[in-house]
């Protein structure tokens, strides 16, 4: 007797009379089959090659044997494709070369099946060429394999070729083709193939159905995907679960909930994969009522115990705010999965909780879950949020010990998580160590030059040019960033350049960098320029009417703001907070104080705006700036942020503005009250004190500031020459030409000095007359 029976790496043939002892243990259980032979038959082994492999050899195989194998081929091929045992099928191919069976077509299409699936495409490929008769199957066979190997190309240029032999498609093949279109430019491909089974009238068909709606899904056209789905009359449960799914990514909850409801109706049973995608779509237009009730049903129909269901609705209460809820799900889990944990440490970080995302990850490697890439790039994203340098620094460690670093995602969040902590050199360590730098691991570099460009000495320039040296092309973010960037360092000369080369490159008509280079010619003192970006725009958004009126209320130019701002309105936008608080801004720049206050008392009745604290701010600087002190402080006392020592800042600054000692002494004390360890406010006092003629009490301020040990970092400033970028601080003896520098001030303060005595004894002079 002979027996097959399954080794670690391969299928081997031996005789019945082995002991068992010899055979390895294996799993799971395959089926033996059995050949009757004689004693003097060779034994069927595995030889064992110089390179460690093994070879399967039917040389002594008997004629009874043979005719045995000639029927159970097909199993022993599907033996080779589900152990991935290359050797087993190649055995099988040889023996039936050998007998002459090759040229059969069901033989060649259970080859190329075979061979496709192992991913041997050459191997497939000249078994298909060797064939004389081909049929749909063959065709099919072989395009799935390249299909699986991602080469959508091959896909196509093996359907032309069949097309034009005369081989018609069938649902198989359709779905096929159908699944390697992904881009805008292969759906055309995509439509000709919708063509051809409307044209064999399996257009109808789910797998085709669904194989279209996944190909116009992904290549960005979604209104196609709905009229496939909408043109279906069967549809079983599977289409309608993946149509809720595809709802649910384009922000379609109202739909998705209308074809859960008619999946309901049409008495289809939905299971855990129908509430998940459900659940999963009760955002943007649906809300958390809905997915109460979806919790509810999950709750009476005993589903909601399945992982995939509970950690949906996790994820729904987190997105909407709820995360006792979000909580209470998670503990009544009966089975956690590391999706569960990644689901409430995200609902922790975009709640702020950082003491509670700490503790999820410190449980979750206590209890030995294997953290995957996504659930410490997000903690990493939580490191960055918080600014915590340290426990970012032991995710990297456990990232490298866990063989992670390669990760895209980690990468970029890496980078990103020391750029936003202010450390620049680990942010670039962490960039130029990248096997394979992206656009975006550059734009996550780019963030550090932002939170720290005053002590950053190197250009974000080259780097940009080294990106694209490297063969990487700019985004969207990248220039937005950069003009951003040119906007805080007030770089006209570099704002322009960004600006051309957005030209260049068509970015300029990207809405996010348009508004950034609005901004930066309004920050670098271009007010024309902004407007001119404005008005060249073929379309606006918010931003970019935030973006020109706050421009125009940073240079004081009020009245162009208003009138912006009512022209905004006209265009049918709704004014959000930052559009507020800009033009509150201008009138307080302007004096428009009576605007300010009607503007401000309109704010919920007539704009649903519940008024911040940046707000009150305006309102306290406007009001003191208009003389209306009295006013300001009731304001302060009546706000909802009495206790924030901002407004009561903004009311010493205004009242040292108009030489208000009252009030400011006041505001003084309650400042000094909420901020007794912050030196900024000793100064804002000191220099109030100072500017009103009282000398000893700004002198115990800064008294009190030094027996604190209180110091306040230095103020800087810059400016552009030759396209270089000069700092300074206060006293700042570190720039090479700091002689000449103070040699000029020395000269201005004498001219200075000059003029004001000149003018003293002028104003003398007109007295005595």
């Amino acid at each position: 007797m002979l027996a097959v029976c399954p080794t670690n790496a391969s299928f081997l043939f031996l005789p019945s009379s082995v002991p068992q002892r010899l055979l390895p243990p294996w799993k799971p259980r395959l089926p033996i089959y059995s050949f009757s032979t004689s004693s003097s038959n060779k034994i069927i082994y595995n030889q064992a090659q110089p390179d460690g492999t093994q070879v399967c050899d039917f040389s002594g195989v008997s004629a009874t044997e043979d005719e045995l194998l000639l029927e159970e081929w097909p199993q022993l091929l599907k033996l080779s494709i589900g152990s991935g045992n290359l050797h087993l099928g190649r055995a099988i191919h040889a023996f039936l070369v050998k007998f002459g069976c090759q040229n059969d077509t069901f033989v060649g299409n259970n080859l190329v099946n075979m061979y496709s699936k192992l991913n041997r495409l050459d191997d497939a490929h000249q078994v298909f060429d060797e064939m004389s008769v081909r049929n749909t199957i063959t065709w099919t066979s072989l395009m799935k394999g390249y299909s699986e190997s991602g080469d959508s190309e091959s896909v196509f240029r093996i359907a032309c070729e069949m097309v034009c032999a005369g081989e018609k498609f069938n649902e198989h093949t359709c779905s096929v083709i159908l699944q390697v279109c992904k881009s805008p430019e292969d759906r055309r491909f995509g439509e000709q193939v919708r063509g051809f089974a409307v044209k064999d009238g399996f257009e109808d068909n789910v797998f085709v159905g669904m194989a279209l709606i996944s190909m116009y899904s992904r290549s960005g056209c979604f209104v196609g995907a709905e009229n496939v789905f909408n043109g279906m009359e069967n549809k079983d449960l599977q289409c309608l679960n993946y149509m809720i799914l595809e709802y649910g990514k384009v922000g379609c909850g109202e739909k998705a909930m209308r074809v859960f409801i008619h999946l309901l109706s049409s008495g289809l049973e939905p299971n855990d994969y129908t509430y998940a995608n459900t659940i999963s779509a009760c955002d943007e237009d649906i809300g958390v009522d809905e997915g109460k009730q979806l919790h509810g049903l999950s709750v009476k129909y005993g589903i909601v115990g399945e992982s995939s269901v509970g950690n949906a609705l996790i994820t729904m209460y987190r997105k909407h705010g709820l995360i006792e809820e979000a909580e209470k799900m998670f503990s009544t889990l009966d089975e956690r999965n590391l999706i569960s944990w990644t689901a409430i440490l995200t609902a922790y970080l975009k709640n702020g909780d950082s003491n509670k995302a700490i503790d999820v990850f410190l449980e979750t490697l206590d209890l030995g879950i294997d953290c995957d890439s996504t659930f410490l790039s997000i903690m990493l994203d939580g490191c960055s949020e918080w600014r915590n340098i340290e426990l970012g620094r032991q995710i990297h460690a456990s990232v490298i010990k866990l063989g992670y670093l390669s990760d895209a995602n980690i990468e970029t969040a890496l980078i990103d998580m020391y750029a936003k902590c202010r450390n620049l050199q680990s942010a670039k360590m962490a960039f130029n160590g990248l096997s394979g730098k992206t656009t975006a691991s550059f734009n996550a570099l780019l963030v550090g030059f932002s939170e720290s460009y005053w002590e950053n000495e190197e250009d974000p320039m080259i780097l940009l040019s080294q990106l694209r040296l490297a063969g990487l092309c700019p985004d969207f973010i990248t220039f937005s960033r950069l003009l951003s960037l040119s906007a805080d360092q007030a770089s006209l000369v570099r704002g322009k350049s960004l600006h051309a080369y957005t030209i260049k490159t068509g970015f300029e008509l990207d809405l996010t960098v348009s508004n950034a280079a609005i901004t930066a010619y309004a920050k670098c003192g271009s007010i024309e320029e902004a407007y001119k970006m404005f008005n060249g725009m073929k379309r606006h958004d918010s931003i970019s009417w935030n973006a020109i009126i706050s421009a125009y209320a940073l240079h004081g130019q009020s009245k162009r703001a208003i009138s912006l701002f009512e022209e905004m309105k006209k265009e049918g936008f709704v004014p959000d907070e930052i559009t507020i608080l800009a033009i509150l801004q201008a009138c307080s720049y302007s004096g428009l104080w009576e605007v300010g206050i009607c503007l401000f008392n309109e704010l919920e009745p007539k704009y649903g705006i519940r008024p911040v604290i940046e707000h009150f701010a305006c309102m306290v600087d406007l009001l003191g700036r208009a003389g209306h002190l009295s006013g300001a402080m009731d304001l302060i006392n009546k706000s909802p942020f009495s206790n924030s020592p901002l407004l009561w800042r903004t009311l010493v600054n205004v009242s040292k503005l108009h030489g208000e000692l009252s009030f400011g002494m006041l505001a003084s004390k309650r400042l000094l009250d909420l901020e007794p360890e912050e030196a900024g406010s000793y100064i804002l006092v000191s220099n109030m004190f100072a500017g009103g003629g009282m000398l000893d009490e700004a002198a115990k301020v800064r008294t009190a500031m030094k027996d604190l040990k209180m110091s306040k970092e230095a103020g800087c400033s810059w400016i552009e020459i030759d396209d270089k970028v000069h700092y300074f601080k206060a006293s700042d003896i570190n720039h090479p030409k700091r002689v000449e520098i103070y040699a000029k001030l020395d000269l201005m303060r004498s001219e200075m000095q000059k003029w004001q005595d000149e003018n003293e004894l002028h104003l003398l002079g007109d007295s005595i007359l």
